[in-house]
């Protein structure tokens, strides 16, 4: 059974300074909230809900610093309830995708948050021996794959940022990140990648697969490419066919890992057949 936790009191706080925390963390709750509960638009309902709260209504109520932790402790707190709400008395959603709660929580915020041991056992209030007990536990399966190097080619700021953290969750190294075509070909003149994950429809008019097909003219062979796109079914069979790995949005770590690993190893079994 999922135990309901209460939100920290964080509300009526200093505009300023809750705007500036907000702003920063922003993108790393919404990471958060996509991955633990798998529903990108619940999640972000959840982190509107928890900002909302931090509207400042008393002029004369004394401004204090709101931390990274104090959102995310709220965030955490308002997940849980969505999940237990969303469960059969809680015991449904116990594992995900082969993780326990307390393993995806623990994995999560110290990918997406940076949070060391002590300050995740704050935020969801898990022992701290029980937060290192799962983290020495889950650590080696998200590191067992082989570490490539990946270019990111993605838009959408968040987009981009969750990418990057399933990336390293997937035990890949991160060789940068491109939000415009142009960008995609200069990381390429000065980055050592073997692996290529790009939207296929970026801002302005400009596409994924066009920044691909330059970054493999300009290196002089064809890197493998998994694209990503939130109208897999505006691709067609031949598009499909001509990429080395398709990822539909929403997506979570598994799906990445799987899309990456697969594309690297058709392309060393196409190496060693060639």
């Amino acid at each position: 059974m999922l135990a309901s936790k209460p939100w920290p009191d964080i509300k009526k706080r200093g505009p300023f300074l809750i705007f500036k925390a907000v702003s920063e963390a922003l993108p790393s709750l919404r990471s958060y909230a996509h991955l633990l509960i798998e529903d990108t638009v619940a999640g972000d309902e959840i982190v509107g809900h928890v900002l909302k709260d931090l509207v400042y209504d008393d002029e004369t109520s004394e401004c204090q610093e709101v931390s990274r932790e104090d959102l995310f402790q709220s965030v955490d707190a308002r997940l849980l309830n969505h999940l237990q709400a969303m469960s059969d008395g809680g015991a449904a959603l116990e594992t995900l995708r082969g993780l326990t709660l307390y393993e995806r929580r623990c994995l999560l915020l110290t990918a997406i948050g940076r949070f060391e041991p002590c300050q995740v056992a704050r935020i969801t209030g898990i022992s701290l021996g029980t937060v290192e007990y799962v983290l020495n536990r889950v650590r080696p399966i998200v590191s067992a794959a082989r570490c490539t190097g990946v270019l990111i080619i993605e838009d959408e700021p968040h987009m981009a940022e969750l990418l990057g953290v399933l990336v390293e969750q997937s035990g890949h190294h991160v060789a940068g990140i491109a939000h415009t075509l142009d960008e995609a070909v200069e990381l390429a003149r000065s980055k050592q990648f073997e692996l290529i994950l790009s939207d296929i429809q970026l801002h302005h008019s400009e596409s994924g697969k066009d920044a691909v097909q330059k970054i493999c003219s300009l290196v002089g062979w064809r890197i493998p490419t998994v694209y990503i796109t939130a109208h897999p079914e505006r691709v067609s069979p031949e598009e499909a066919a001509q990429a080395d790995g398709l990822i539909s949005k929403p997506f979570d770590i598994w799906r990445v890992r799987e899309a990456i690993d697969g594309a690297l190893g058709r392309a060393t079994a196409h190496q060693q057949a060639g």
